[in-house]
C-alpha cells in the first residue's frame, strides 16, 4: 500500500517544541499523512505519549529518536529502549545491534550540530537528503552527498510546531506495519514530496 511518512518530528517532549500529541493527530487527519516517525531530541517520552492518545489507532507510528553526540545529531529509527551516549560511534553500534535504523539529519546544515561528511565515516544508514528547515542548497549538498557515497536519502519535516507537519513526505510502497516500513526505508523512499516551504 501507498505509505506517506513524515520521518522527523518533534512533540512537545522536545524542550525546543510546542507539538502536543492533539494537535499532531488533528495535522496528520488534515494534510492525510498514515505515517509519522516521533523523533524528540534525547527522549522517547513523546513516542509514547502518541500511542497513549486516542485516535493514532489508524497511524502508523513510528518509534524514534533525535540523539545528541559530539559529533552531532543522530535520529535513530525503530528503537523502542532510548539509546543516550556523547559518544556517536557508540550509539550507532548499539542501534544497529538492535535493529535500528541511523539517519544523519540536516547534514549540512552548520547552525545545527550535523555530522556532515561524518555521516560516511560513523556508517549511517539514511541521509535525510530533504529537510523542511534546511536551506535549498543545505539539501542539495546532503543529496549529492548522500548519492556519492551510496547511501539511500529520506526526507522530514524536521516540524517542532503544528503547522510544520507534513511539510516533507516520504512515498513508500509496503505494508502497513513497523517492519515492513522499516525493510522499505532501508532502501529509500520510492519519492520525496515537498509540499510547503524551500525545496
Amino acid at each position: 500500500m501507498r505509505i506517506l511518512l513524515d520521518a522527523h518530528v518533534h512533540t512537545n517532549s522536545s524542550p525546543d517544541s510546542s507539538l502536543t500529541p492533539g494537535q499532531l493527530l488533528e495535522r496528520l487527519n488534515t494534510k492525510g499523512i498514515n505515517a509519522v516517525a516521533i523523533t524528540d531530541h534525547d527522549t522517547l517520552q513523546g513516542y509514547r505519549r502518541v500511542l497513549d492518545t486516542k485516535g493514532f489507532g489508524e497511524f502508523l507510528v513510528v518509534p524514534g529518536i533525535e540523539v545528541t553526540t559530539d559529533l552531532g545529531d543522530i535520529i535513530l529509527l525503530g528503537i523502542t529502549d532510548p539509546i543516550i551516549s556523547k559518544d556517536a560511534f557508540e550509539v550507532v553500534d548499539r542501534a544497529k545491534a538492535a535493529g535500528g535504523i541511523v539517519v544523519a539529519p540536516h547534514p549540512f546544515d552548520w547552525r545545527r550540530a550535523s555530522l556532515g561528511e561524518k555521516s560516511a565515516t560513523l556508517g549511517v544508514d539514511l541521509i535525510e537528503g530533504v529537510n523542511g528547515k534546511c536551506s535549498k542548497e543545505d539539501n542539495q549538498q546532503a543529496k549529492e552527498f548522500a548519492k556519492a557515497i551510496g547511501v539511500p536519502v529520506v526526507g522530514g519535516s524536521d516540524a517542532h510546531e503544528k503547522a510544520q507537519v507534513g511539510a516533507v513526505v516520504n512515498v513508500i510502497e509496503c505494508e502497513k506495519d513497523l517492519d515492513s516500513l522499516l525493510a522499505a526505508l532501508r532502501k529509500g523512499a520510492k519519492a520525496i514530496i515537498r509540499l510547503e516551504g524551500r525545496a
